[in-house]
């Protein structure tokens, strides 16, 4: 009875300091959840087999995302129609099914301070269209006008998107 107690008391103050030590944790972004399509991505940060990454690095994927649904929460963007999505793979790479899904939920959130995810990269040359002919369309946004990418934010998904249609 007694050894019951000491082990469950001890499980107790360690799940206090844990849980201590985790509400400290400052929580420096917002997720927000979206609904939309992928209208294009970047040739060169397609990963159709999920890449082995030996080092540090994490692969990511350049995508422009039209929103079709923003929620409620998060009025600072709502109204951008069209945004740039960094995607991190951590988890999996984007199948040709995810890139042509007619309607996805994503989890995104805004940058960090200490990020510097470069939506953009540099500048393709000798392209009268800017940086949109680094960029394949999908199938659902063959036919859609994007904007200038110059002009739209930049968020980050670590999660792959959910196709929902």
């Amino acid at each position: 009875m007694t050894r019951s107690f000491h082990a469950v008391s001890f499980l107790l103050v360690v799940m206090l300091l844990l849980s201590n030590t985790f509400a400290q944790i400052p929580v420096t972004s917002k997720h927000i959840g979206a609904q939309g399509i992928i209208v294009a991505f970047q040739k060169n940060s397609r990963h159709r087999v999920m890449p082995y990454t030996g080092g540090i690095a994490t692969p990511v994927e350049l995508l422009i995302v039209r929103i079709d649904q923003w929620p409620y929460n998060a009025e600072a963007l709502s109204n951008h129609k069209y945004i740039l999505v960094t995607y991190s793979l951590y988890e999996r790479n984007l199948t040709d099914c995810d890139i042509n899904a007619k309607k996805l939920r994503f989890i995104l959130r805004q940058k960090r301070e200490d990020e510097h995810p470069d939506c953009l990269g540099s500048p393709p040359k000798n392209s009268s269209d800017g940086y949109l002919s680094k960029y394949e369309r999908t199938i659902p946004g063959k036919d859609v006008e994007i904007p200038p990418l110059s002009n739209l934010p930049c968020l980050i998904a670590e999660h792959g998107p959910v196709v929902l249609e």
